[in-house]
């Protein structure tokens, strides 16, 4: 398999002296290409905005509280989309202050289209940290805001009309294994028909 060697800059020797055409320009560009792309992933696993959101709340919510209400939660989201307020209205400020009128900077086209969404988002279901409970509230607080850890965590969906909590719920029993049905207190044998 001659396709399957992962090639770096340092295992290509006279790199300098390349014709633009030939096999080795080709593995270079292959080892440029796949290094950017390497460095994309990276950072869009840097800037996670669901990993942000969850530390946003993790910061904001009493330590010393054990669990939240659903008007706790309410009021976090109400704070959590409050947040860029001030500095949407100093840049409203600082345009319209000018003698002529100047069109919106980047930054305010930004937040506003940023707090549009996340107002779209918690009209149709905000989905966050499950704060009432203590378990997942606990785990919430020890973690470090690594992405890999954020499945430990349970989340729930708070909708705005509603103004419920609706918990997510866990994913089936594989087939073939037993699964226990909390309502009824029965085993249940969940088998695939093929």
């Amino acid at each position: 398999m001659p396709g399957s060697k992962r090639l770096t800059l340092k295992t290509i020797k006279n790199r300098e002296n390349v014709h633009p055409y030939s096999r080795k320009a080709r593995q270079i560009s292959r080892v440029y290409m796949r290094k950017e792309k390497l460095e994309k992933k990276s950072s869009e696993r840097a800037t996670n905005p669901k990993a942000e959101r969850w530390l946003w709340f993790r910061f904001a919510f009493d330590d010393a509280l054990p669990s939240a209400t659903r008007a706790d939660i309410h009021e976090l989201i109400d704070m959590y989309l409050k947040r860029n307020d001030e500095e949407l209205q100093k840049l409203r400020e600082d345009r319209e202050s000018s003698s002529f009128k100047r069109p919106k900077s980047s930054r305010e086209t930004l937040l506003e289209a940023l707090i549009a969404s996340e107002h779209a988002e918690y009209v149709s279901g905000f989905e966050l940290p499950d704060l009432t409970n203590g378990k997942s509230v606990k785990v919430l607080r020890e973690w470090d805001g690594d992405q890999n850890g954020m499945t430990r965590i349970a989340t729930i969906r708070v909708d705005q009309a509603s103004k419920d909590v609706e918990r997510k719920k866990k994913p089936k029993a594989k087939s073939g294994v037993a699964a226990m049905d909390v309502e009824s207190g029965e085993a249940a044998m969940d088998v695939e028909q093929m």
